[in-house]
């Protein structure tokens, strides 16, 4: 197997179980991929361990009671999966961790967060996948026995070690509902904290490949679950977004348009894809407001949060100069210097990305839509809307509607 066949299964492992899967020649480093963006990689401290391993694969433990699996493919090339999910997740060993790793202090709970929503993968099956990939890869038998596994802390008797291993990792896929809770507690964490920084390129790889988690019973049918459950996502991206800097009276309007669009649907996954939509189109908001061109600009996110604030309003700016401490001709010329459009280029754009949702997700007529945006009327409205968006509204919202 070629280097590049062998980045490109590193990448499917990594979507297949949802943690990191590195590929090392020697100690140099050719793909690291993983749903949970984790910088600095936390195999740091145990990489020597593992590059050095006197053993064709294995799996190691840390003292925070994650896994890490290796496979050697050839002489110096080695694949390394993991973490699994903390076991372990506070005290002196997560300190310890992410001070080895020079985590910053305003990123530590960030960062133990993401450490704490790794996957569930048990040793047993941990053990299998090397067994598995062995066979396949070498192209011969590849016994379980050949997979050296090494047990935290070392200076636990083996009966200890034996006990906490079948007990605690083998079967920890049933430790039951509270550990399932705590599991998709972190995930659902992780998610609402990618909305709030408007990350929405790490919530998309998030969602490519999600865990398994557990919700609860909602209702007694598959489709009314799954619809309150979109109800309880738009709850918390909504106010995610809010924390982010979005406006309020946006945010809510969000929600509610998306929540009565789930309402009219009729198919399970159907529901599921507005759901996620839903979740980007919040992610996005905040991140317009954070980072318009890649650049950090106080002086922008002003800008932008006061339009987003005032979406539904007239937007005048003189007021708007005035309420953010400017004159009329600085804003107006800083604004255009920063980010190449006028300031009212930008608001018309604000309103019609709203007009757009309107026009998915509700069945407002064009002179509702029009009035309720403030613009002075339904055909200035529909010639902004078109020089903006590269069609008329009404061809949009018949090529976006998701259903009748």
């Amino acid at each position: 197997m070629d280097i590049e066949t062998c980045k490109s299964m590193c990448y499917s492992l990594a979507k297949a179980y949802t943690t990191g899967v590195r590929l090392y020649k020697d100690e140099t480093l050719l793909c690291y991929y993983s749903v949970y963006h984790m910088e600095p990689d936390p195999l740091g401290p145990y990489l020597h361990q593992i590059l050095y391993a006197g053993h064709e694969a294995g799996i190691i433990t840390t003292p925070l009671y994650q896994f890490y699996a290796f496979l050697t493919l050839r002489p110096g090339l080695r694949v390394i999966i993991g973490p699994t999910r903390a076991l372990q997740g506070e005290g002196e060993a997560m300190d310890e961790l992410l001070a080895i790793l020079q985590v910053g202090q305003e990123e530590k709970e960030n960062y133990a967060g993401l450490l704490c929503s790794a996957p569930v993968i048990s040793v047993d099956r941990l053990a299998w996948l090397m067994v598995s990939l062995g066979t396949v890869l070498l192209d011969q038998p590849f016994p379980i026995e050949e997979v050296w596994m090494e047990i935290q802390p070392e200076s636990s008797q083996q009966s200890v070690q034996i006990e906490y291993t079948e007990n605690k990792m083998n079967n920890i896929e049933d430790m039951g509902i509270s550990q399932a809770v705590k599991q998709s507690y972190r995930w659902e964490q992780l998610m609402i904290s990618y909305i709030e920084r408007g990350q929405t390129a790490q919530l998309r790889e998030m969602f490519s490949a999600p865990p398994k988690v557990y919700t609860g019973r909602l209702a007694h049918d598959g489709l009314r679950q799954i619809k309150n459950m979109g109800i309880c996502a738009a709850n918390s991206g909504s106010r995610a977004a809010i924390r982010g800097g979005l406006a309020p009276q946006q945010a809510f309007h969000m929600s509610d348009l998306y929540i009565q669009k789930m309402e009219l649907m009729k198919d399970i996954s159907t529901v599921e894809r507005l759901i996620r939509e839903m979740l980007f189109d919040f992610a996005e908001q905040v991140e317009k407001l954070r980072c318009p061109t890649g650049n950090e600009s106080q002086f922008y996110r002003m800008c932008a949060q006061y339009i987003s604030r005032n979406i539904f309003s007239m937007i005048r700016l003189e007021n708007m100069a005035k309420e953010l401490g400017y004159t009329r001709a600085y804003l107006c010329t800083r604004f255009k210097k920063e980010t190449g459009l006028s300031v009212t280029q930008y608001i018309h754009q604000a309103k019609i990305e709203e007009a757009k949702r309107l026009l998915q997700f509700s069945t407002g007529e064009l002179t509702e839509i029009a009035s309720l945006l403030q613009f002075s009327s339904q055909s200035h409205f529909q010639t902004v809307f078109k020089k903006i968006a590269g069609e008329t509204p009404m061809a949009y919202r018949k090529r976006m509607k998701i259903i009748e």
